[in-house]
């Protein structure tokens, strides 16, 4: 059984992993209290401005020699926009055309770690042609918590009969969908079950163990990685984080070939029912449960289930 200890260690070595790609102030970093460690969702750098550690104990801004304070003032770690740029390039392993697809949706995937992108945006006919003039980087720090899923199949729900799960950022919509992963592959609570997770931004699989019978599409779209799955894979259920409207069509297709869909998405735990996009996802039939979480404060952790057919419940719910 997994120990408080275990997970301190878990949650000290992802924000560790992530740190060590921030070379600028990677000993400081590096040297925070595992108290501090654990509690982190992301680390920002901007340029001028002091690097920023977030998470459930708010904003906090790494000191020049070394701890992290709740004020701004003198005596912060500050970046540069040289450093900026350098670290940038670090960061795309000095070879930015090779991100150029993820840089156009405004991250880039390091070994696990999803890095925001912000800077100037140039556009072409309307879509995003390519992102100049980095401004700061977002470093989300990947989180595993086992067990965070166990109430989904305690529930009753059958996952492999459609599952959406909505949070808001920050909620742990990721972490969530790992866990299931892992149980459904290894058989925990059932027999193992064939799936595909379908990880467009390589950071939903990269660097945890999902288990025996969880195949792995990196870096495709869902629509992509979808048709694919059902064509060669022989699977009885897909995985896919954060779906977006142009994902509507592949959901359709994955219900018609009978294979279920455990997906998240956006939305807050009081708004989820009159978000258009949750509505729609809810209408196509392709999810038999709905999984609300908690939100920023409690990431991982599920407010309700419930059935996610009955009209009149997202109805009362919208209203």
């Amino acid at each position: 059984m997994e120990t408080r200890e275990m997970r301190d260690r878990l949650e000290t070595d992802s924000f560790d992993q992530v740190a060590e790609k921030i070379l600028p102030v990677r000993d400081r970093l590096l040297a925070l209290p595992a108290g501090m460690k654990a509690q982190a969702h992301d680390i920002r750098c901007k340029a001028g401005q002091p690097v920023a550690v977030c998470g459930g104990g708010g904003v906090l801004f790494l000191k020049e020699g070394g701890g992290l304070s709740r004020h701004m003032g003198a005596g912060l770690a500050v970046l540069s926009q040289a450093q900026l740029q350098e670290l940038f390039l670090e960061i795309c392993g000095r070879s930015v055309f090779t991100h150029e697809e993820q840089l156009r949706q405004g991250y880039i995937s390091v070994q696990g770690c999803r890095v925001g992108v912000c800077g100037r945006v140039v556009t072409e006919n309307g879509r995003v042609k390519a992102l100049r003039d980095v401004s700061s980087l977002v470093f989300r720090i990947p989180r595993d918590c086992p067990g965070c899923g166990d109430r989904l199949f305690s529930s009753g729900a059958d996952p492999c009969r459609g599952v959406l799960i909505a949070g808001e950022p920050g909620s742990g919509k990721t972490t969530l969908l790992r866990d299931i992963a892992r149980s459904l592959s290894g058989g925990r609570f059932a027999p193992s079950r064939r799936l595909a997770v379908l990880d467009c931004r390589e950071e939903l699989s990269a660097g945890f163990d999902l288990g025996p019978c969880a195949d792995v599409l990196l870096g495709c779209t869902k629509a992509q990685g979808l048709d694919m799955a059902i064509r060669t894979l022989s699977l009885e259920v897909v995985l896919c984080d954060v779906l977006a409207p142009e994902d509507l069509p592949a959901v359709r297709r994955s219900l018609f070939a009978g294979v279920g869909v455990i997906a998240t998405v956006h939305g807050g735990e009081k708004d989820v029912y009159s978000r258009p996009l949750c509505r729609a996802l809810l209408d196509t039939g392709a999810f038999e449960s709905l999984v609300v979480l908690k939100g920023r404060a409690s990431p991982g952790q599920i407010a309700r289930i419930e059935p996610a057919g009955s009209r009149a419940c997202r109805g009362s719910r919208a209203g």
